[in-house]
């Protein structure tokens, strides 16, 4: 059986986060609120833990799955570089639901890797996801809590419906507000493209790469 940890969304206990940060440690899968959805979070740099998720989202090894890093810090840990174009988007969005691809360093497995080398990253402004990345003080997974193909998990009992008790923990966070999930960008050298419109109106981040915002 799945562990429900029941803990209060904006105020999220240190003993319940590190409950949870337990299941990380030992190489399990996780599901956690976002600000978006529920998610599967995992130690990215477990190779065994990050291949867990994909079979059990039925997903295809081939596509690429976003983390979550705590902060600027821990971003220039798991990327090759932080291109200056993208730090007006990261002032404007940080934390939130935009999710940026950086060019990914040697310490992410290749299967969350895009095929042009790139990683999406964000840091999430909900106060359980921030606090699980920042308590267990390296970057996870955060993929929809769902089976590939289908909508996303806005509550535990989603989550539930999707894996029953294949996943260690649940944290219990509440219902989540109905969302199309983060906005993913990819930045050029010069360009930007929408690779998925989201929670962030494309136009908004449009404008603030622009320079309009």
């Amino acid at each position: 059986m799945s562990e429900i940890i029941h803990i209060d969304p904006k105020a999220p206990e240190i003993a319940e986060i590190e409950r949870a940060v337990e299941y990380l440690r030992q190489g399990q899968v996780i599901a956690y609120p976002t600000e978006t959805i529920y998610g599967l979070g995992a130690d990215v740099q477990n190779r065994k833990a990050v291949k867990r998720i994909y079979d059990l989202k039925s997903r295809d090894y081939g596509l690429p799955i976003s983390i979550l890093v705590a902060d600027l810090a821990m971003l220039r840990e798991v990327v090759a570089n932080v291109p200056d174009r993208t730090l007006p988007l990261m002032r404007r969005f940080w934390p939130g639901a935009l999710t940026i691809l950086f060019p990914a360093s040697d310490l992410i497995p290749k299967g969350l890797v895009t095929n042009t080398g790139r990683v999406g990253i964000r840091i999430s402004s909900h106060p359980v996801a921030a606090a699980l990345v920042e308590q267990f003080g390296r970057p996870i997974t955060t993929t929809s809590a769902n089976l590939s193909g289908f909508p996303p998990s806005l509550s535990v009992r989603h989550v539930q419906k999707y894996f029953g008790s294949k996943i260690s923990c649940i944290l219990d966070g509440g219902e989540c507000e109905p969302s199309r999930g983060s906005t993913v960008v990819d930045i050029g050298d010069d360009t930007m493209r929408i690779v998925r419109d989201g929670a962030v109106p494309a136009e908004e981040v449009i404008k603030c790469f622009q320079g309009n915002d």
